[in-house]
């Protein structure tokens, strides 16, 4: 082989990594979970759902019992918002499982044909 052929299969060889690694980055791009996809393995999702039953329960009782020393009130704000914490939690699970997570667009799918046009 002389130089030039030489030359050529080193060019062909450059232009065939720049394609694969342009490629790799788009099959890597696409296969990057959303911001509201479940996590991956069981115990993940588990743990979150978890969290976010016991975090929406904790802070609507917190702020029930915090509304009850404040308005000096017995336990009717506690348990009001230990049920409405206990709702946020489930709400957020139902979230999770639907996918609708925090993502962008959530409420525009609940809009009628005729608002989108506006």
């Amino acid at each position: 082989m002389n130089d030039d052929e030489t030359q050529k299969d080193n060019a062909r060889l450059a232009e065939i990594d720049r394609r694969l690694d342009r490629l790799q980055a788009q099959r890597d791009e696409k296969d990057r979970p959303g911001r509201s996809a479940l996590p991956k393995g069981m115990a993940a999702i588990m743990g979150r759902v978890a969290t976010e039953l016991v975090a929406g329960v904790v802070i609507g009782t917190f702020v029930g019992w915090a509304l009850d020393r404040w308005l000096n009130t017995s336990p009717l704000f506690l348990l009001i918002m230990f049920f409405l914490g206990a709702i946020a939690g489930m709400l957020n699970v139902w979230r999770i499982f639907t996918g609708r997570g925090l993502a962008a667009g959530y409420f525009d799918e609940h809009k009628s044909s005729s608002d989108k046009g506006k």
